[in-house]
């Protein structure tokens, strides 16, 4: 297995539960809501982790420096982490319209973030990394 395809494999998964948690929030089921959102939020969080403590680590070692694009996804991951925790509170005060538009600024950022990542950053660690390893290592990540 590659890299590219476990990584968007979680992506998918991430949107996937996204996807539940805005029907859910649209439909104003705030108890299903604040749930599927800890399990997004969870998830999204590990799979920072993965990249942000094994594969961009890894990738930073062996590129040697350079034009790194890991940068750029850290900078991203920060501001959905910020994103998120605006979503969550909009959540707590039972505000469904400022926590849907925030989820429409987060989904935009979420395509944009993957599609870098699926296309350019997973491939360059592909190519660089050895790929079982480093699944192996973020298999652990929890």
């Amino acid at each position: 297995m590659t890299i590219n395809r476990f990584m968007t494999t979680e992506h998918r998964r991430c949107d996937d539960i996204f996807a539940e948690l805005e029907s859910a929030i649209d439909s104003g089921n705030f108890e299903a809501s604040k749930a599927l959102f800890e399990i997004f939020h969870n998830d999204m969080l590990k799979h920072f982790r993965q990249e942000e403590n094994v594969m961009f680590v890894e990738f930073n070692t062996c590129s040697g420096g350079g034009c790194n694009p890991t940068h750029v996804m850290i900078a991203e991951h920060d501001q959905m982490r910020v994103t998120m925790d605006q979503i969550k509170k909009a959540l707590e005060n039972g505000d469904t319209n400022r926590a849907l538009g925030l989820c429409e600024n987060l989904l935009f950022i979420m395509q944009q973030h993957n599609m870098k990542e699926e296309q350019i950053m997973y491939n360059l660690a592909d190519n660089t990394l050895n790929s079982d390893d480093i699944i192996e290592k973020m298999k652990l990540v929890s």
